[in-house]
């Protein structure tokens, strides 16, 4: 794990620094999605790597050893009443997700040099607190960063509050007041308390031009778990090993593309190449779905 190292107003430094080209792909983009066949997948994988830069976290705390495993941990957020998934059934193409996100490398030619699992994962000591709302292909995500521990205060805070200013947003150690305003009142416009209500991990291929207008990712071999009781409390990364038993799977590929000027053509004939086929698949519909049922 990488030491926290803070500012001089003692919270993390935000990495989403408006001159960062990973700002402008996260804020505002058109998000079209694909779904690739598993013995398609290393075709399109190795297409997109022959004509555009591997995406790679490079700021603070980035892992700089060579040849990682990317892998991604998301944690949704629902009401008692599941109000945001009936909504996302209802109307896939307009809906709101609250969700955390935590990302972990993993190298597995550490393995023979390892004396402890643990050697071969690298990640960071927060994780990401997103709003990402959908209108069509339109899709915004606001975020903020967090200790994990910190999460469950965020939102009793955000709960409590009269306006978002009366929120006590001590625990918020990154992403910016406009990110966090809108993420407390997301959360009060629900009318019910928000709680972890399922989570999906997966490995993730990325892929981003240097001026961020286009980013292409690859998830595969999606897995479901429910929550674990301990979730909040883990310091370690949440490893797909200890997770708890598979709700459900997805063996395919799921191709996102996000981009903020025109497709290149040489995208679309990749895609077709390899078979794609266009969808509005949520992770969140699927993972709820295989955690609490239809």
């Amino acid at each position: 794990m990488y030491p926290e190292k803070k500012n001089a107003a003692g919270t993390f430094p935000s990495p989403d620094d408006p001159s960062d080209a990973d700002h402008g792909i996260t804020a505002d983009r058109q998000e079209v999605k694909y779904r690739v066949d598993g013995d398609r997948l290393d075709e399109l994988l190795a297409a997109l790597t022959l004509r555009l830069p591997r995406h790679r976290f490079t700021g603070e705390g980035a892992n700089g050893l060579p040849d990682p495993q990317h892998f991604v941990s998301t944690i949704y957020f629902d009401t008692p009443s599941r109000a945001l998934y009936r909504a996302a059934c209802v109307d896939g193409d307009h809906n709101v997700k609250l969700r955390v996100r935590e990302y972990y490398d993993l190298h597995p030619s550490l393995v023979e040099l390892a004396t402890d699992p643990s050697q071969i994962v690298r990640y960071q000591p927060w994780v990401w607190l997103e709003l990402k709302t959908r209108d069509l292909d339109r899709a915004t995500k606001q975020r903020i960063r967090l200790r994990k521990r910190d999460v469950p205060r965020f939102l009793a805070s955000a709960d409590r509050a009269e306006s978002a200013d009366g929120v006590d947003s001590a625990a918020a150690t990154g992403g910016g007041d406009e990110a966090a305003r809108a993420i407390i009142e997301s959360c009060r416009r629900a009318g019910e308390p928000l709680s972890a209500s399922c989570l999906v991990n997966y490995r993730r291929f990325s892929w981003q031009t240097s001026d961020g207008a286009l980013r292409v990712t690859v998830d595969r071999d999606l897995a479901f778990f429910a929550p674990p009781a301990d979730l909040w409390q883990r310091e370690q990364t949440l490893l797909r090993s200890t997770l708890g038993p598979v709700r459900g799977r997805d063996a395919g590929g799921l191709v996102e593309i996000k981009h903020r000027t025109a497709l290149p053509a040489w995208v679309a004939q990749s895609l077709t190449s390899v078979a794609a086929r266009a969808v509005s698949f949520s992770k969140f519909v699927a993972s709820s779905a295989a955690v609490g049922g239809p």
